[in-house]
């Protein structure tokens, strides 16, 4: 973004907890003993790191115990992270999403078949449901817990930032920091207040899920054909350069 010649601001909207090693452990436990696996799915490189150093102590013994899998990562980023803990050869769909993920496993007959999404507490039930709906058997790790942060004060200076108008673009990476984002701004004023402030500035979303949920709180962001922070940033980069020549000169990038 800096290359770019904009300033970033980043806003700390959401915490993650990791669930206990005990806990993940037994989930995985009592999955792998109903049988082997068919598809083992990751759904951000966050899910992989917390996923592979909770179960570090059994990582031996994974992928036996799991019938040897085949692997699915969400996107480069998620396959990246797998590569890192020795995992190769993850497919990523066409499309770096829970859509890109049912289109991709609708290619198999998916009638019987065993498949385990590793994920967050955050994540919607989309996935699960139309995967079900095929015929597979879906079941679900959820690694971690993803909340409101106890510290808010990056959220504060971000709205009193659009309220001075210092914003000319905000980019959402996921549907939980959308939601957080406004759980934390209506503790002071309306949720009509928000989405008024926030149509004096260009509004982005990483994916399809996060921009479904912005429209559901009253936003309607522009969604890059890449779901890629790097794509999305590019092409808010460009349609505020575009509207450089309308936009106040005292705007900070951010």
């Amino acid at each position: 973004m800096r290359k770019l010649g904009w300033t970033p601001f980043i806003v700390h909207a959401v915490e993650l907890k990791p669930l206990s090693r005990s806990s993940i452990l037994k989930e995985f436990s009592r999955i792998t003993g109903e049988g082997p696996i068919d598809w083992l799915v990751f759904m951000s490189s966050t899910s992989v790191d917390a996923f592979f150093d909770m179960l570090r102590p059994h990582s031996d013994n994974l992928p036996s115990a799991a019938g040897h899998p085949r692997i699915i990562a969400v996107g480069p980023m998620t396959r990246e992270a797998l590569i890192r803990h020795g995992v190769q050869g993850a497919v990523v769909p066409e499309e770096y999403s829970s859509g890109g993920i049912v289109n991709y496993l609708s290619k198999f007959e998916l009638k019987g078949q065993r498949i385990v999404l590793v994920r967050s507490s955050a994540a919607d039930n989309h996935l699960s449901m139309s995967l079900t709906s095929r015929g597979a058997v879906v079941e679900t790790i959820t690694i971690y817990r993803s909340t409101i942060p106890a510290k808010v004060e990056s959220v504060l200076d971000f709205l009193t930032g659009l309220e001075k108008e210092q914003f000319r673009a905000v980019l959402f990476t996921s549907a939980a920091s959308a939601s957080n984002l406004f759980s934390i701004a209506e503790r002071e004023n309306p949720r009509s207040h928000l989405i008024r402030l926030m149509s004096s500035t260009l509004v982005g979303a990483i994916g399809p899920a996060t921009a479904e949920r912005l429209r559901e709180l009253g936003i309607d962001p522009s969604v890059p054909r890449r779901y890629l922070i790097e794509d999305a940033i590019e092409e808010l980069v460009k349609k505020a350069e575009d509207a450089r020549e309308r936009a106040p000169q005292h705007y900070r990038d951010a």
